[in-house]
């Protein structure tokens, strides 16, 4: 029984991502006593509901392997309703947007959320189920929020273009500006997002649940050469005029097969960063890193703006079947071929920069430091009963 019960603290500590020290820490023991408790020996019985509770589990789960069915007590009642407060409020949140301003229904699944969070704290197990499941629905509930408001400013933006401009021009609405519109909602989503949950699970208690991760420095290694995107993307457009050259003298093409190749030169740059983005996952998928493939997807991702911060220094000839320089008021049979600028290249080494140094940073658990000494510690105090 003594060696069962070893095994199981040992692997439930384990489980729980603690070492020795952590364990005693938040008992009030010395980890001397942990060491023992593992190696054959038994905790007294006053210690028997801290340690199942430091461990996540109950002390039935503790002591016997075998666990015999049990009716839903109270405590299984309201961590369900935590679940329901939690994730009922985000359900909630879609259904009054339907006829309720976005304010008010955002202001109602907080309230909602915040209230599964304090049950789970008080009155629950702590299940990393709920930690997830609140995540997942937070983030749907940002993105609504954050791509309905990216909506509204885009109209606002349009109408005011239309309004500013001279008549007859329309308002630029290019590849980059209809990306930028779609991106900036999800990279604001997630930051709403973590800014909510850091400051509810620091509010509720529930970070002491999670583990503590630090960031370490290492070596990049070869991943770093991926970085080479952004700067093959601006080489793209700083060789895109030698290689329409090159083209219209090996082969002896059509003038409109040469306009439909100028005027497509964003759909080629599309493709080129897509054929990019599908080499550079082969070598990530076979030396198995998958962590870093939908971040790698990203930076491809984020070359796409590039596209509009091009200069127009060129425009292809009709006539001369050459380029010339690009001026205001040609007439539109001459085609104005992008050129990278100073801002398309401060882009390209900023990302490639950025993905060094994501590949340098790892992250490690990192021990728990005892918020108060472990003599003499007292129980944190509980709310009264609801």
């Amino acid at each position: 029984m003594e060696n069962t019960f070893s095994q199981r603290l040992k692997a439930l500590r384990q489980r729980r991502g603690l070492t020795q020290q952590e364990l005693a820490d938040r008992l009030g023991v010395s980890n001397k006593s942990v060491s023992r408790w593992e190696s054959g020996g038994y905790p007294d019985v006053p210690l028997l509901v801290p340690l199942a509770r430091a461990l996540g589990v109950t002390v039935d789960e503790l002591l016997d392997e075998v666990q015999p069915v049990r009716a839903l007590g109270r405590t299984d009642w309201q961590s369900l309703l935590s679940f329901a407060f939690a994730l009922g409020g985000g359900l909630l949140f879609f259904l009054l947007d339907l006829f309720v301003p976005l304010p008010v229904c955002y202001a109602v699944y907080l309230g909602c959320m915040a209230y599964g969070v304090y049950l789970q704290r008080y009155y629950a197990y702590r299940s990393r189920w709920f930690l997830l499941g609140n995540l997942a629905m937070d983030l749907s509930v940002n993105l609504s929020l954050c791509g309905k408001a990216a909506t509204v400013l885009w109209a606002v933006w349009t109408s005011f273009s239309l309004w500013a401009l001279p008549p007859g021009q329309a308002p630029d609405t290019s590849l980059s500006q209809s990306f930028g519109y779609i991106a900036a909602p999800i990279l604001l989503a997630l930051a709403v997002t973590a800014f909510t949950q850091y400051l509810l699970y620091r509010w509720s208690g529930l970070d002491a649940s999670l583990p503590r991760l630090r960031l370490c420095l290492r070596r990049p290694g070869w991943p770093a050469l991926l970085g080479l995107v952004p700067l093959l993307a601006c080489l793209f457009w700083a060789l895109f005029p030698t290689l329409c050259r090159a083209c219209s003298a090996l082969f002896p093409v059509q003038e409109e097969h040469i306009h439909d190749l100028l005027r497509g030169q964003e759909h080629l740059y599309i493709g080129l960063l897509l054929l990019l983005a599908v080499l550079g996952s082969l070598p990530l998928l076979i030396r198995k890193r998958w962590p870093r493939l939908p971040f790698y997807w990203l930076l491809c991702l984020l070359c796409l703006p590039m596209e509009g911060l091009r200069t127009y220094s060129l425009a292809w000839s009709p006539v001369s079947q050459d380029f010339i320089p690009y001026q205001e008021g040609l007439a539109p049979s001459y085609v104005p071929v992008g050129q990278p600028s100073w801002a398309m290249l401060l882009l390209a080494l900023v990302l490639a920069a950025g993905w060094a140094l994501f590949c340098s940073l790892s992250l490690r658990s990192a021990p728990r430091e005892p918020s108060c000494p472990s003599e003499g510690r007292e129980p944190p105090s509980s709310p009264p009963e609801p």
